[in-house]
């Protein structure tokens, strides 16, 4: 016997046999997993939504990128959380600016911050911007922390 592991625990299972440390162990271990899997939003948790950018441009005209935010109950954006988001262009398109933050959102404390980021074409062809999102999504006992990256295509003619 071992004198320094703790005593001998067994509990009485379902069907009269018992459970020693170890299952107890295990099965505590995936109820804490299911837990904290149920505080972690996900993936599909939110969606960007950028239906509202300029989809086709001629060369030399103007058009904008759109994100906003979608997030899915019970999740929400917290006006209070820190949100950056970083774009990436080709030379094809120039952008007004390259990073955001809350403060740069349409409606700077709405629940689905939406932002429009214009552009000047310069090139012909598909134009592809990255947006590189950093955001809370929080719920009413937490919040975790989003990271994600979309594309959004620009046809320049």
């Amino acid at each position: 016997m071992n004198p320094h592991a703790g005593p001998d625990v067994s509990l009485q299972g379902p069907n009269g046999g018992t459970m020693n440390r170890l299952a107890i162990a295990l099965a505590l271990g995936l109820a804490a997993s299911a837990a904290a899997a149920e505080e972690n939003p996900g993936a599909d948790a939110f969606s960007v939504d950028t239906s509202r950018s300029t989809g086709a441009v001629a060369v030399g005209q103007k058009g904008k990128l759109s994100l906003a935010i979608v997030p899915k109950a019970p999740w929400h954006v917290d006006p209070r959380a820190p949100l950056t988001i970083r774009l990436e262009a080709p030379a094809g398109l120039a952008l007004a600016k390259a990073q955001l933050g809350r403060k740069d959102a349409l409606e700077p404390k709405a629940e689905v911050p939406r932002f429009e980021v214009p552009f000047t074409a310069s090139a012909p062809g598909r134009q592809e911007a990255q947006a590189h999102l950093k955001f809370f999504l929080c719920r009413d006992t937490i919040c975790a922390q989003q990271t994600r990256t979309v594309a959004v295509a620009v046809t320049v003619k």
